[in-house]
């Protein structure tokens, strides 16, 4: 082979190199929804407003998923992430609009609140410990973070017209019906990355329902980071 032609192969697999590292730092390692920082309030308390969608986004990569969305403390926007960071040791409010409709727990464990401040959760601002999937469909989504013992069902919307765009309406729960979830966790005093994830299987034409969006960053899992102050 002519020098040339040496010349030009090396220079054709260095390319070739480059975009594969390319690639990689792209859609590895900056790639990603982005992560929400939640910082304390005057009385030194998180608050986290989320949404639970039948469906993602138009702009998403799989729309037809259904998907959490986190309100940015920032800007007020909702953002199609399941990534945010909160201050250790600090205790964390969270307000969830569930805008999906019911689907049987496999495991009714998972229907007892646990891991929250009082092991109970607020379903339209009424306490409640425990919900039934199994003698009444009223599980949409869980909100659980396995490693601190954290499991939040979701009371489902009962209405039939669930909310067809995303992210979905919270002003007029009369044209798109929602229920309202609140619950408190206290952070770890540990920092770290702490994974929650839904429970229920959502992930339709995938085994079980446990794949797609089940087991996607930005749909219906996600990482909880804890830092130290």
């Amino acid at each position: 082979m002519s020098l040339p032609a040496r010349v030009a192969t090396l220079i054709v697999a260095f390319l070739a190199v480059a975009a594969g590292v390319g690639f990689v730092v792209v859609h590895y390692l900056l790639g990603g929804p982005q992560r929400l920082t939640f910082t304390p309030n005057a009385s030194g308390q998180v608050n986290i407003v989320m949404q639970v969608d039948p469906q993602a986004p138009d702009n998403a990569s799989d729309p037809a998923w259904p998907t959490y969305m986190i309100q940015n403390p920032q800007t007020g926007a909702w953002e199609h992430t399941t990534l945010f960071q909160v201050p250790a040791g600090a205790r964390v409010n969270f307000t969830v609009y569930e805008f999906d409709g019911a689907t049987p727990l496999r495991n009714p464990y998972f229907g007892k609140i646990t891991g929250t401040i009082g092991n109970v959760e607020y379903v339209d601002h009424k306490p409640v410990s425990v919900l039934d999937s199994w003698g009444q469909t009223t599980v949409a989504h869980t909100f659980a973070i396995p490693s601190l013992n954290v499991t939040v069902p979701l009371y489902a919307t009962q209405a039939s017209n669930l909310c067809p765009n995303s992210p979905c309406p919270t002003n007029d729960q009369k044209t798109n019906p929602y229920s309202l979830d609140q619950f408190s966790i206290n952070a770890p005093a540990t920092a770290g990355d702490y994974r929650w994830q839904c429970f229920i299987p959502c992930g339709l034409g995938f085994l079980d329902g446990f794949g797609g969006p089940m087991q996607t960053i930005g749909y219906m899992t996600g990482d909880m980071k804890v830092v130290s102050s």
